[in-house]
């Protein structure tokens, strides 16, 4: 579903969301297969800068308020069910997440360089220097 075939109370919205898969258990499982589209959550805790987000895994995801798109962060309540994008996890994994439907760039850094790396057709190499792409 695009973001902009959706209405404004379809955003976010955990009705056209699923669990995260049971493969998925750990954070660096989670980093492998970025991103993780139309994820329910449960949010957690509402703080100034965002909401934290409980999706299965043992760290708790972290909604920042950049990527709430349309909706209000005073409007989520803990205890509710949202849908979220998994859209990063940091070396010490801390996950980034975004408002489902709102389709935001993946956040991580590695997933970028593997995303480069495969698009060079060597896994693992990063981007090809001036002097390698000359040969």
């Amino acid at each position: 579903v695009v973001a902009s075939t959706l209405s404004p109370s379809d955003i976010g919205s955990a009705a056209r969301c699923a669990a995260l898969s049971s493969g998925i258990s750990t954070a660096d499982k989670l980093r492998e297969f970025l991103p993780h589209r139309n994820i329910i959550g449960t949010v957690r805790n509402v703080v100034d800068f965002g909401a934290f987000i409980d999706f299965g895994l043992e760290n708790d995801g972290l909604l920042h308020r950049s990527k709430l798109g349309p909706v209000n962060l005073g409007s989520l309540l803990v205890g509710q069910d949202i849908g979220v994008d998994i859209l990063g996890v940091s070396k010490d994994n801390k996950i980034s997440l975004g408002l489902a439907g709102l389709n935001f760039p993946v956040d991580d850094a590695d997933a970028k360089k593997r995303s480069l790396s495969s698009a060079n057709g060597k896994i693992g190499d990063g981007p090809v220097s001036k002097k390698k792409r000359r040969k």
